[in-house]
């Protein structure tokens, strides 16, 4: 079963929240596990953060290429996910975000700082990555 917003491979979800991220495969809107991806979580969603649409923005402009190409792999998303349900899409959780602390006093928050206070370097995001070893053909 496919996504119920990914028809004639469009994503309609993309365009209910352009600002999102672009995703390096549509695997995922294929599988049956479409209801782990970010952007039908935040479609979905019975609330969102007011700066929902300004993080988007953001990331979807400053995030480094490697890093959107990880978002095709299920180990980064799961991290992006983690933090979108406990902050961006919580009516409770969302004024705890360090970026909504941030963006409330006007500032533009760093690229790298996640919702929890925590920052990581790209390069942090390929470490966690499973090592998975093929073997030779």
């Amino acid at each position: 079963m496919a996504c119920p917003l990914y028809v004639d491979f469009t994503r309609d979800c993309i365009k209910k929240f352009p600002d999102f991220l672009v995703f390096p495969t549509f695997d995922l809107c294929e599988s049956d596990d479409y209801k782990e991806c970010l952007a039908y979580l935040v479609v979905n969603s019975s609330f969102n953060c007011q700066y929902m649409n300004t993080c988007g923005k953001e990331y979807k402009k400053n995030l480094p290429k490697i890093v959107t190409q990880l978002l095709g792999e299920k180990e980064t998303r799961d991290i992006f996910y983690k933090y979108t349900a406990q902050y961006c899409v919580s009516q409770e959780n969302h004024i705890k975000c360090a970026k909504y602390a941030l963006l409330s006093e006007g500032k533009i928050p760093p690229i790298n700082l996640f919702p929890d206070g925590s920052k990581i370097h790209p390069m942090g995001l390929i470490l966690k990555r499973k090592l998975i070893i093929h073997p030779p053909e």
